[in-house]
């Protein structure tokens, strides 16, 4: 019998979540800095922000966060990588409204508003480690993949190419939410999915971390 757990998926198109969209330009609850590619040194494209919403996506004492990634081929800088510096999540408190710093000369993603509606998925499926899976726990994950939201907050990360859950301080960061590369045309290889995880414990410099797979 699946393990069915609640969850919240991302609508596109939808607007009942002020701050929460894919595209376009930031818009800043506080001071938002614009950040550069640690390896090339070039500003990043941003692609997405998700704002804090009590009882749903807690982001606490963030107001929202902002996703930004290089845009270098992923063989000139590892966009991909949760700690390369090739990809960067800035966590902004409430203040006064601002964005700061050099930004990219190319044409940003086309802008899309995103709502939250309330979803399911087997959680007992997607936790399979597949390398010790059996083939009916495989059938019963790609099934799961397939009827679980693509872009969602909540639940377990839906992977395209295997567990790679990043760390920090020492152990496993939370997953927090997924955002699918299409129907928003994010470069996140071959029609992959981002990852946005937190560090489990407080007072971490750097509680966010991003990474994507491509299929």
């Amino acid at each position: 019998m699946a393990t069915v757990s609640p969850l919240w998926a991302l609508v596109p198109g939808a607007s009942d979540v002020p701050l929460a969209k894919v595209g376009g330009a930031p818009e800043p609850v506080g001071a938002v800095h614009w950040p550069a590619c640690a390896t090339c040194g070039e500003p990043m494209r941003f692609l997405f922000q998700l704002p804090h919403v009590p009882g749903r996506l807690d982001l606490s004492p963030s107001a929202a966060v902002y996703v930004f990634q290089c845009e270098n081929p992923d063989t000139v800088c590892e966009r991909w990588d949760a700690h390369a510096g090739a990809n960067a999540v800035v966590a902004v408190e409430p203040g006064t409204a601002s964005v700061e710093g050099a930004r990219p000369t190319g044409v940003p993603y086309a802008e899309w508003s995103l709502g939250l509606a309330p979803a399911e998925e087997d959680t007992e499926a997607l936790s399979v480690d597949v390398n010790e899976a059996t083939d009916e726990q495989l059938a019963a994950l790609d099934r799961a993949l397939e009827e679980a939201p693509e872009s969602k907050v909540g639940g377990v990360a839906g992977w395209v190419n295997g567990d790679a859950t990043p760390e920090c301080c020492g152990e496993p960061m939370r997953f927090l939410a997924q955002l699918a590369a299409m129907p928003f045309g994010l470069a996140f290889g071959d029609n992959g999915r981002g990852y946005l995880f937190r560090c489990r414990r407080g007072g971490c410099g750097t509680p966010f971390r991003f990474t994507w797979q491509g299929a």
